[in-house]
C-alpha cells in the first residue's frame, strides 16, 4: 500500500522538476508532519524561485513558462479523509500543463514518510 504525503514530501514534473511541500493539514499529521489533501497539489509551479522548489523544470522557453501541476487524476485516498477530502498517496499522480510538451505529467517523488500506508 503506499504511504500518505505528507509536509516535506516531494512532487516531481517529468521534466526533473521538484517541489517540497512545505505544510500540510494539521488535522492529520504523521511524525509531527501534515498531511497534504487532495487540491494541496494543484497549481504549484516548477519555474526556479517558486515557493518549494528545490529543481526547476528544464522544459521550458523564454515564452512557455516550465511545467504548473493540476490536480491529481490518481492516488488519492477515499478511505483516509480530513473534512471529507481524500489525503495524497505516494502513487499519486497527475497532469502539468506546459506550453511545449502537452503531454507533461507529474508524479510523488516522495511521500516524506514511511509510517502511514493506506489504499486508494
Amino acid at each position: 500500500m503506499p504511504n500518505v504525503v505528507v509536509a516535506g514530501g516531494v512532487i516531481q514534473c517529468n521534466h526533473g522538476g521538484q517541489i517540497k511541500f512545505s505544510s500540510g493539514s494539521s488535522k492529520l499529521a504523521v511524525n509531527g508532519a501534515g498531511a497534504i489533501t487532495f487540491g494541496m497539489e494543484a497549481n504549484l509551479s516548477f519555474a526556479a524561485g517558486s515557493p518549494g522548489v528545490i529543481a526547476p523544470c528544464t522544459k521550458m522557453t523564454q515564452s512557455s513558462p516550465p511545467c504548473m501541476s493540476s490536480p491529481a487524476t490518481a492516488g488519492v485516498s477515499t478511505l483516509v479523509t480530513i473534512g471529507g477530502v481524500g489525503v495524497l498517496l505516494g502513487n499519486a499522480q497527475g497532469l502539468c500543463v506546459n506550453g511545449i510538451d502537452p503531454s507533461a505529467s507529474w508524479s510523488i517523488g516522495s511521500p516524506g514518510e514511511t509510517v502511514l500506508s493506506v489504499s486508494s
